[in-house]
C-alpha cells in the first residue's frame, strides 16, 4: 500500500509574498508621491530650502492665480492647460517675494496622519511646522486633484480645540465642490 504525503505549501511562496509586500511598502513610502501627505511634505521641504520650482509644482493653479493677475480671466480648464507656464511664473514671484525672508535652520514638517481625510478629488491634511523639534504652528492644507496629482489649494491655521472637527469633514462634499470648480462630472 502506498502512502501519500500531505500537501505542503512550497516555501518559495512565502518568500514571494514577503518580497511583494516589501515592494508595495517601498513603492508607497518612497516612490508614489501623488498622495496628499506627500504633497504637503514635499511642499514644505522645498520651501525650507527655497526651492520655489518644487514649491510651485505642489500648489494648485487656483491658489497661484491670486498672485498672477495675468491668468485671472482664464477658465478653470484654461488654468489647468497652462499649468507649466503658471508654475514657472509662480516660482519667480515666490522667489522675489521671499528673497528677504529668513528661514530658520532646522525647520521640519510633521504630518498628523490620524487627521488626514482623503476623497476622490480632495483631501485635508493636518501638519505641524517644527523648529528645532518644537512645534511652532499647526495647520491644515486643503488639496485638490489636478491632472491626477494632489495640489495644495489652501492652508489655514488649526487650533487644538478644532482638531476633532477635522475628523468630521465630509470629503464627498469637497469632491462635489471641486468637481464643479474644475468642470468635471462626479
Amino acid at each position: 500500500m502506498s502512502q501519500t504525503s500531505p500537501y505542503r505549501v512550497p516555501r518559495s511562496l512565502f518568500v514571494i509574498i514577503i518580497a511583494l509586500l516589501a515592494g508595495m511598502y517601498y513603492y508607497a513610502a518612497y516612490i508614489d508621491d501623488t498622495g496628499p501627505e506627500q504633497t504637503v511634505t514635499k511642499f514644505y521641504q522645498a520651501h525650507f530650502v527655497r526651492d520655489f520650482d518644487t514649491v510651485s509644482q505642489n500648489l494648485s493653479v487656483f491658489w497661484a492665480v491670486r498672485f498672477l493677475p495675468q491668468y485671472g480671466d482664464m477658465t478653470p480648464a484654461q488654468l489647468l492647460e497652462n499649468r507649466a507656464a503658471i508654475e514657472k511664473d509662480l516660482s519667480e514671484v515666490l522667489a522675489e517675494g521671499e528673497k528677504d525672508t529668513v528661514i530658520p535652520e532646522n525647520m521640519t514638517v510633521a504630518v498628523k496622519k490620524e487627521y488626514t481625510k482623503e476623497g476622490k478629488n480632495s483631501a485635508v491634511v493636518v501638519y505641524e511646522i517644527k523648529e528645532n523639534g518644537k512645534t511652532t504652528n499647526t495647520e491644515a492644507a486643503v488639496l485638490i486633484r489636478e491632472n491626477d496629482k494632489m495640489r495644495i489649494l489652501e492652508m489655514v491655521p488649526v487650533f487644538p480645540q478644532s482638531l476633532e472637527q477635522i475628523k468630521q469633514i465630509d470629503t464627498n462634499a469637497l469632491d462635489e465642490n471641486f468637481a464643479n470648480l474644475i468642470g468635471t462630472e462626479e
